[in-house]
Formats: C-alpha cells, sequence, structure tokens
C-alpha cells in the first residue's frame, strides 16, 4: 500500500502549512478533510497530545476512532514508543486477562514460556482500547485496579510490574446508559472518561467525503497499479448524495471496489458504482422502471445493460427489496410478506445479488 505521506497533503487544512511537524502527524495517522467539526477536533487533539490523562473517543462504527487515536499518540511525546491496539470486544475471562497481563511459564496447561501482555508491551507509550464497552463485568475490576494502583502481575507470576501507558478507549455504545443499566461500572466509565471526544459520522461532514473518496481512490489505484484513476464530477456528487451508515469505513471499501472492477483507466462515472447505490437515487434506471427517474434522452436509454433481461430483473428485484425494506420500516419479516415471498428467499436474493441493507 502507497505510503499516505506521497499524497502531498492536498487535503489537509491550510494551517497545518506553518506546522510540518503536525502536517507530518496527520499524514502518518491517515487523516485527511476540510470541514470545521473535523478542524475542531483536530485542535482538540492538539490540546491533549501532550497529557497523560485518559481520553475516550465515541462515535458510530467506521468513523475512525482509531485513526484518531494514533493521531493523538503521533502529536505526542510518546510517539517514539508503542501504541498498542486491542480489541476488548473479542475478550472475556482468562482470554481477557492473558491479553492484557501476560503469563509466566507454567501458570497454566500450555503455558510453557513466558508471554508478556499488553500493560507490558505498551510500556510508556499508547494503549488503544477499541470496544472498551464490551468488556465483561468481571474483567471491568481488573482492569480498573491496574489503571488506581499503575502496576499488576503476569499470569502466575509474582513480582509487580509498573503500567506508564497512556489510555486512549473508544466506542460506538452509549456508556453512560450502560452505566444506568448497571452493564459498566461507573468508576471505570469515569476514570476513562477524562477527555471524551464524540467522531462526527461521515453524514454530519459531508464536506468531507469527495477528498476521501478521491484519497481513497488515489490509494488504491497506486496499490492495484492503476494509479489514472479519477472520480467524475457527476461519481463524487452522487457519493456526497449517499448517506453512509458504515461512514469512512464503508468509503474505504467502496472505492478499494471501484479501484478493482473499474473497466478501464477512464474517469469512474455514475454507472461504474455499485448498482444499489445508484438505486438509491435513480440512477441509471431502465427505461419505465422508476417513472420520475427514468432516463430521458434516446442515448441514455440505449445502454446495453438497458437490453439485457438479467440485469434488468435484478435492477427491478433490487428496487422492490430497498422500497419494500424502507416502506416495513427497517423489518425484513414484513418486507418479505409485502413482497410475496419468504423471508427465505429474501435473504437469498440479498445474497445472490450482495446487497447489504441499511443497518444490517
Amino acid at each position: 500500500m502507497m505510503d499516505p505521506r506521497a499524497y502531498g497533503g492536498k487535503f489537509l487544512p491550510q494551517e497545518l502549512d506553518a506546522d510540518p511537524e503536525a502536517r507530518a502527524a496527520m499524514h502518518e495517522a491517515g487523516l485527511l478533510f476540510r470541514s470545521e467539526a473535523m478542524r475542531a477536533l483536530y485542535r482538540v487533539a492538539i490540546q491533549v497530545a501532550g497529557s497523560d490523562a485518559p481520553v475516550l473517543l465515541t462515535g458510530e462504527s467506521g468513523t475512525g476512532k482509531e485513526i484518531f487515536a494514533r493521531l493523538l499518540h503521533t502529536l505526542s511525546n510518546r510517539s517514539g514508543r508503542p501504541f498498542v491496539p486491542v480489541n476488548c470486544g473479542v475478550l472475556s475471562g482468562e482470554l481477557f486477562a492473558d491479553k492484557f497481563f501476560g503469563h509466566e511459564p507454567g501458570a497454566f496447561t500450555g503455558a510453557t514460556r513466558l508471554q508478556k501482555g499488553s500493560f507490558e508491551m505498551a510500556a510508556d507509550g499508547t494503549l488503544f482500547l477499541d470496544e472498551v464497552g464490551e468488556i465483561p463485568l468481571p474483567n471491568q475490576v481488573d482492569f480498573l485496579r491496574v489503571l488506581e494502583e499503575r502496576t499488576f502481575k503476569r499470569l502466575g507470576g509474582e513480582k509487580d510490574l509498573g503500567f506508564r501507558a497512556r489510555i486512549v478507549a473508544a466506542t460506538n455504545r452509549a456508556l453512560p446508559d450502560m452505566v444506568r443499566a448497571g452493564r459498566f461500572r461507573p468508576d471505570l466509565f469515569y476514570r476513562l472518561n477524562v477527555i471524551p471526544i464524540a467522531l462526527p459520522s461521515l453524514r454530519e461532514r459531508s464536506e468531507d467525503i469527495a477528498p476521501l473518496a478521491e484519497y481513497f481512490l488515489w490509494l488504491f489505484g497506486h496499490h492495484y497499479h492503476r494509479p489514472n484513476l479519477s472520480l467524475s464530477p457527476s461519481a463524487l456528487a452522487l457519493l456526497t448524495r449517499h448517506n453512509w451508515p458504515g461512514n469512512v469505513r464503508e468509503l474505504k471499501n467502496l472505492m478499494e471496489r471501484v479501484a478493482l472492477l473499474h473497466k478501464s483507466d477512464g474517469p469512474v462515472m455514475p454507472g461504474d458504482l455499485p448498482l444499489e447505490l445508484r438505486l438509491e437515487f435513480g440512477q441509471n434506471l431502465p427505461l419505465g422502471l422508476d417513472q420520475g427517474n427514468a432516463p430521458s434522452t434516446a442515448q441514455e436509454t440505449a445502454h446495453p445493460d438497458d437490453l439485457n433481461l438479467d440485469v434488468v430483473v435484478r435492477r427491478a428485484e433490487t428496487l422492490a427489496m430497498m422500497r419494500a425494506y424502507k416502506a416495513a420500516g427497517g423489518s425484513k419479516q414484513r418486507a418479505a410478506e409485502l413482497l410475496g415471498i419468504s423471508p427465505r428467499t429474501l435473504r437469498h436474493k440479498l445474497a445472490q445479488y450482495g446487497l447489504k441493507l441499511e443497518g444490517e
């Protein structure tokens, strides 16, 4: 994959022109933006990066919480030290303890050698806790003790080891609601929530959609040896109108798909974007399929796909499924009833066409 710094900083704030170190940090984190919302968060990052205080990043899935955590690390005086990310959503019980505390030889069956845990590997760098809201309650007690005492022991060990890393945690869950429901310890929440930072969804910073799309297409174009790929203004307009429920991650994955499947080195047009995205706005439908959004000129209706029965049927079924899902308020069971098919048939059709309905 190309080094993001090779992109030239085209979409970084102008104020970074006078701050080469900050510009390098932004490149290192892969963070590009134009919007005022992200400019404000960048200014917050500058303010808090030099602190040792814990940071709690919140936001929808795919908003770039780990990227922002890496930015905080890169801007800090810990930048030359380890950045250790841990996905807390896949850990529980002894697996949690072993991942964070490590173990001594003989600590349990199969422990034949010393294994350092994340607390030790982070040293005096940054420990990034992704999906921190998924830590089971019993393990939250162990974690809180380390934060309070700043020491820990490996499993099977007797020696106290110091914990010096800075904590940056992230979640897409509403932790205050979990605290009230008794699913997250309030004392741990207050320990983590010293500096709360909420990352906006991509639809809340629509000015960033175009630069991010162009950047990701450039990145994957070089990775797949197609460096001349570009997005046409009409394709960018279509991307900007999309709601992006998967946020930046969804956009990045889409641009990789485009880079792989685009049939030429010419500009990417709306017709080159995925069918489900075009159907969302009535783009490239065969004549008569969607009155009011159908092509209006002979040139537009003469596309070979408009005469291919398989393509026409796929478009019609896709549009019907999307409309039924919306009319059913997001219920697949009800959508299947509206379509006059079984839920099993609906699932089969969705898998056949590679469709993922919003909210899945």
